[in-house]
């Protein structure tokens, strides 16, 4: 702080103007648009405020994210919370949520403590006067303020460690003025309990990880508790949270282990969370799944040769109570050979396979689902230069589909894609200039019909005034076909010009035109497109 001026303002401000016309289709924008925005940071001895603001004829909306304030101070082994802050001790634990409170983490030497306590939700009364159907955004959602206490304890350092941490967390029957009428929400009460380690063995090229937790969640604290008074293990967990008729119990886990040395390196990740999974330490699982993955790379010939693949299975219905079971096979690789500093190709093969079995009831083969998805991909590029002059080749063929088994359902969903797209740019270093040349084709196909597109592309640039200004200007055509007969052409020009006046303002100016001829309603409407821009850049 002593080295930090007390007060300092720096940021952008942007001044920006914009005409529109179209003729055969619906304007997709106004006419004109203009638009003012900055984004001012106020610097308090080393402390930054951020400010936006934005004011346009659509838009109008000014922000201080500061509003919620915190600080991390620390010193050695010792670290405070204090205020606004996302701390995270595990990942089904308090993993990231929002909390306004005080904490601290301590890390002497083989210990790790850490306490957090706060309010993760504040109290919002209902607005009875509002409904959905008026407007989503308008609607301020009832909650109950709710205080979290969230806690770390374990031995050992970031690579070899054992901890046990925890989460409690309860909502304020009292915090509302009245119940929740036209809105179901129902004071909670949480409590998270898991234990984490990670072991690193063999000079750390051998890596264990796990984590297993177990929630309780009671839904409605109001409903009446049960009488454990016959029961010593109920009695004492009554004695931390109440356990009633609303109380659901569940567990997640994951654990992985992975394998690196010189040359290659691979790892087994296994991870399940039983359905309807909450902690108040967290905003968000993806519950009910239980899920299997691998994955191998290699490095070969002095890194010239890159090899990677994935394999994983997931599938949900982990309490078996659903009537499907969904299953996703997932494949994945990719190789990279580059053998000099000029060549090289890249291959990527994907494989995404979604399929269901029958659960709690068999399935009607009319809504079965048993999809694949499948996508390969091969780009061989090459440059070299000569004298001034720098060339770059750049070559991509592919393939994308989408594979229907179910004989019911696949006339509206099958699909395939095959494209291609040829670059070739060259760049004078000396002269500051640069051309590039392109084409492409592509051709879906689906049961409504082939769509075909294929296409050249022509662009250059331009840099000016001992780098100040740039300059580029390019062009497009492209045929279309529906069902093999023509459909009309796409036609797209822009130029873009940018000028840095100083290090303080600069200017940048954009012309776009766009013609789209169609003979075919299906496919779209025939229209014309003009936008030019102009917009001024202030950086203080």
């Amino acid at each position: 702080m002593k080295k930090s001026k007390p007060i300092e303002l720096h940021g952008n401000l942007l001044v920006q103007g914009q005409l529109y016309s179209i003729s055969g289709a619906a304007p997709r924008q106004p006419w004109n648009a203009y638009l003012l925005s900055g984004s001012p940071i106020l610097s308090i001895y080393g402390f930054q405020l951020p400010f936006s603001f934005t004011f346009s004829n659509t838009q109008r909306d000014f922000r201080q994210p500061f509003n919620q304030v915190g600080v991390s101070p620390q010193y050695k082994w010792l670290t405070l919370h204090v205020g606004y802050r996302n701390v995270s001790f595990s990942q089904f634990g308090l993993a990231g949520q929002t909390i306004l409170g005080a904490g601290f983490e301590i890390n002497p030497k083989k210990i790790r403590l850490g306490i957090m306590y706060g309010r993760a939700q504040k109290a919002i009364a209902e607005d009875t006067s509002k409904t959905i159907q008026q407007n989503l955004n308008s609607i301020n959602y009832p909650a109950y303020k709710r205080m979290v206490l969230a806690g770390k304890i374990g031995l050992g350092t970031n690579s070899n460690y054992f901890d046990l941490n925890f989460v409690k967390g309860k909502d304020d029957v009292n915090s509302l003025p009245y119940k929740p009428i036209k809105t179901e929400v129902l004071p909670s009460e949480n409590l998270v309990i898991g234990l984490a380690h990670k072991f690193s063995m063999f000079k750390k090229h051998v890596e264990w990880s796990s984590e297993v937790a177990a929630s309780l969640f009671t839904r409605d604290i109001s409903v009446p508790k049960f009488d454990s008074s016959d029961f010593k293990f109920a009695s004492k967990i009554n004695n931390v949270i109440a356990i009633n008729l609303s109380t659901v119990a569940y567990t997640a886990a994951e654990s992985q282990l992975k394998f690196t040395n010189k040359y290659f390196s691979t790892g087994l990740k296994y991870r399940r969370i039983e359905p309807d999974y909450k902690s108040m330490g967290a905003y968000y699982f993806q519950t009910d799944l239980e899920q299997y993955t691998g994955n191998f790379s290699t490095r070969l010939f002095k890194k010239k040769l890159n090899f990677n693949v994935s394999v994983g299975i997931q599938k949900d219905n982990v309490a078996r109570k659903k009537m499907a079971t969904t299953q996703r096979n997932i494949y994945s690789s990719n190789i990279s050979y580059n053998p000099n500093q000029h060549f090289g190709i890249d291959f990527n093969l994907s494989n995404y396979g979604t399929a269901q079995r029958a659960g709690t009831r068999s399935l009607s083969d009319t809504a079965k689902i048993n999809q694949i998805s499948n996508s390969i991909t091969l780009t061989p590029h090459y440059n070299f230069t000569k004298g001034n002059l720098l060339h770059n080749f750049i070559l991509t063929m592919g393939n994308q589909a989408l594979n229907d088994r179910n004989k019911f359902t696949s006339t509206y969903t099958d699909m395939t894609m095959t494209y291609s797209n040829f670059i070739y740019s060259l760049m004078n270093i000396e002269k500051r200039v640069n051309y590039n040349f392109g084409i492409n084709y592509s051709n879906s196909k689906t049961e409504a019909g082939a769509i075909q597109l294929n296409g050249i592309s022509l662009g250059a640039g331009k840099t000016l005034l001992k780098d100040k200004m740039n300059t580029d200007v390019s062009a497009s055509i492209n045929n279309s076909t529906f069902n093999n007969a023509s459909n009309g052409i796409v036609l797209n020009m822009t130029a873009n010009c940018s000028y840095m006046v100083s290090k303080h303002h600069s200017f940048r100016g954009s012309i776009l035109w766009l013609n789209n001829q169609s003979k075919n309603s299906a496919a779209g409407n025939s229209f014309n497109e003009f936008t030019f821009m102009v917009q001024y850049n202030f950086m203080f």
